[in-house]
């Protein structure tokens, strides 16, 4: 018998569009082993522990990264309250900690978030192209269905399995 070759067809989630929003999420109640893809045992110790303090450990995933924010959760500062706003690098880090904290439902709100842009379709366009909000359903059912066809391959896929270090996009 000839040889099956499997392959998994990418591309630039990117491509084609001008502007765009991108939810990096990162599947998993526990994110690193040691051992795993030259993690060291003090790395692994180290990742366990922003798990514990992530939404990791309440959901089972956290958001690593938001390319696109709307411009309500842009104007979020995680150091506004202990008046510290103006260090770049802390500003930074302080944002990632606040976005790997985040539960689904703000998460999805804040993806979804459609009230200050784009600008929506002049209405002499509205029999001609869709407006924001018949895309943004457009874009969660197409959403919906692909991380339902996730869930069942997960199910059906031989266990055990390592998941550590994966990560779904939307």
């Amino acid at each position: 018998g000839e040889k099956k070759t499997e392959l998994l067809v990418m591309r630039n989630l990117r491509c084609g569009s001008s502007k765009h929003r991108f939810l990096d999420i990162k599947i998993g109640q526990k994110t690193a082993q040691a051992g795993w893809q030259g993690k060291s045992r003090v790395a692994a110790l180290r990742q366990s522990m922003v798990d514990g303090i992530t939404n990791s450990s309440c959901e089972g995933f956290r958001l690593e990264g938001f390319d696109g924010r709307p411009p309500a959760l842009e104007s979020m500062d995680p150091l506004l309250d202990l008046g510290m706003t103006g260090n770049a690098k802390m500003a930074k880090k302080a944002l990632r900690v606040m976005l790997q904290r985040m539960p689904a439902a703000e998460m999805l709100l804040h993806w979804l978030d459609l009230h200050q842009e784009p600008s929506d379709v002049p209405n002499e366009k509205m029999k001609l192209q869709l407006c924001t909000t018949e895309v943004a359903e457009i874009v969660c059912h197409e959403a919906v269905r692909s991380l339902c066809g996730l869930a069942v391959a997960c199910r059906r896929s031989p266990v055990p399995q390592k998941w550590i270090g994966s990560s779904v996009g939307l």
